[in-house]
């Protein structure tokens, strides 16, 4: 008679953890690795994501580019990989993570550079070449941690002055944020960010498009990894991230989209006709969070119109 309670209690037991995995929209979440640098715009396309798949959910891994290919190989772990640089993509392809990389066709969008410095730019940058001067502090970032340090390195060596900005360095960042965060404090006097990281900081900050001969045009790609536990959600996922409507939500946020003619190093190479209007875009923006007299509408900001708003309704509601 024991031998038959103790049977039931399994089965029930069993019966109960199925429910907990299998039941009704409950699900295994995805495991996203993202660059930090992205978090804005994946969070919104994640929420677009949802909204169109109940019960699916998506956990992110944000953090500075260096970081994932050591995750990875030690966890064997995650569902999609959009690192802030293609260079480390290529590692996570080159240890056969990753199997099935377009680079022509999963390209998601561009991170472009810009030079960012406090409000009121005390040490008047308007160059690159303004790095070197005496005096200036300057943000670099650590290249083996985030891809903005790598070009960093890239930018000031093209313009003949590397070994004088690492001189006036005064502070190194682990993640991109980091560098607007120091601008923004006034604790550094300028430094170089993707574009997409200068417009989180329109009120605190001033943005200066850099001469299109140093203007790094990065490529951001996305890929399934080869051990993704739920291939075929990951890919619709991914889909989303790469169709015209992803598109869209990426230059909301500042990025590139579509063609931008490039040379060999990555710099853009049109003289800058192709980000001509995204640079536009993100300097009136910066002004209008400055000075709410200041036009605003879809002529003047572009797409961007949404953060100004954001950042205006949270400058508001803190003051």
């Amino acid at each position: 008679m024991m031998w038959r309670i103790l049977y039931t209690v399994f089965v029930l037991s069993m019966v109960g953890i199925g429910g907990m995995v299998c039941g009704a929209g409950q699900t295994e979440p995805l495991l996203f690795h993202a660059g930090v640098g992205q978090r804005s715009s994946i969070d919104e396309i994640r929420d677009l994501f949802l909204s169109r798949n109940p019960g699916t959910e998506v956990n992110f891994s944000y953090k500075g580019s260096g970081y994932f290919i050591a995750d990875i190989t030690r966890s064997r772990e995650g569902d999609l990989y959009m690192p802030g640089e293609e260079f480390y993509l290529l590692q996570a392809v080159e240890r056969g993570f990753i199997t099935d990389y377009d680079p022509q066709r999963d390209i998601a969008a561009y991170f472009v550079t810009v030079i960012i410095t406090p409000k009121g730019n005390p040490k008047n940058i308007q160059r690159i070449e303004d790095f070197a001067k005496p005096g200036v502090r300057v943000g670099l970032a650590n290249p083996e941690a985030c891809a903005i340090g790598i070009w960093h390195e890239k930018i000031f060596k093209k313009a003949g002055n590397w070994d004088a900005v690492k001189r006036n360095a005064e502070f190194s960042a682990k993640c991109i944020p980091e560098l607007g965060n120091a601008a923004q404090h006034k604790m550094i006097d300028a430094a170089v960010v993707w574009a997409s990281t200068a417009v989180l900081y329109l009120r605190d900050i001033e943005i200066i498009p850099m001469e299109p001969k140093y203007r790094g045009i990065v490529r951001l790609p996305v890929a399934t990894l080869k051990f993704s536990k739920r291939p075929h959600t990951a890919q619709t996922l991914k889909n989303l991230i790469l169709s015209d409507e992803g598109k869209k939500v990426f230059v909301s946020h500042a990025y590139g989209v579509g063609t931008i003619p490039r040379d060999e190093e990555g710099f853009e190479n049109d003289d800058g006709k192709a980000t001509e209007q995204l640079m536009t875009w993100l300097v009136n923006a910066s002004k209008a969070l400055k000075d709410e007299s200041v036009r605003t509408d879809e002529k003047a900001v572009g797409p961007l119109i949404k953060e100004v708003e954001r950042q205006r309704k949270t400058s508001r509601s803190g003051s």
